[in-house]
């Protein structure tokens, strides 16, 4: 009788049963117990029990084997949370990639820059990194994002995100959107958006479709 790793099996002249783990020389088998210790019998002595061809586990294991998901390459964000009654002001930055992310936040000036904030930010993780007065928005910080992207799984190259953001007053004026990670309505900038490159071809184009026709 054919045998395969894995078969559940009985020994013919003893009342023990156990999975086959291994094939030994001599026509010897390798008979794993419950107790987890290996018997080496011959295998004339074995006969297969039908009707269970698995182990017991291997239905735990598929079950908890993780089903892939769809890999999130967007979504990058700098939110503010708080109310304008509150005073208070939040700032986070959320990150809803499957990305884990490296971060490095400064507040610049001119061509000086302060590190306030570095950190490594899970997947579909967010943090706080300042707070701040509603009534100071205009004397807030100018922030200098560096945001590297890691992916442990095959994805696309992704150069590194630096971006500079400045919270104006009249973005507070719009209207917030709820953030799952977050739990909240919020304020948002899409750090990770990619910005449109208008070149010189782009501009020469656009100024010369618009020029007035000369009659």
């Amino acid at each position: 009788m054919g045998f395969k790793i894995g078969d559940l099996v009985r020994f013919v002249d003893e009342p023990i049963e156990g999975h086959i783990t291994s094939f030994q020389s001599n026509d010897l088998i390798g008979v794993t117990d419950d107790t987890g210790f290996e018997i080496p019998v011959q295998a004339s002595k074995l006969t297969l029990v039908h009707g269970n061809m698995r182990r017991d586990d291997d239905e735990l294991n598929e079950e908890a084997e993780e089903i892939p998901s769809k890999f999130i390459e967007k979504g990058i964000l700098l939110a503010i949370s708080g109310d304008h009654k509150d005073g208070l002001a939040k700032l986070h930055l959320v990150n809803q990639t499957s990305y884990e992310l490296l971060v490095s936040i400064a507040d610049t000036n001119v061509n000086k820059a302060k590190g306030i904030f570095a950190e490594k930010i899970s997947k579909h993780d967010s943090v706080q990194f300042y707070s701040g007065n509603f009534a100071t928005v205009g004397k807030w910080p100018t922030f200098r994002f560096q945001i590297i992207r890691h992916a442990n799984s095959l994805q696309a190259i992704q150069n590194p995100i630096v971006k500079e953001q400045r919270v104006r007053p009249v973005d507070l004026t719009n209207p917030k959107e709820i953030n799952d990670i977050l739990g909240e309505k919020v304020w948002i900038y899409e750090l990770d958006k990619e910005e449109e490159d208008l070149g010189l071809d782009k501009l020469k184009s656009h100024f010369i479709s618009h020029r007035p026709n000369k009659k």
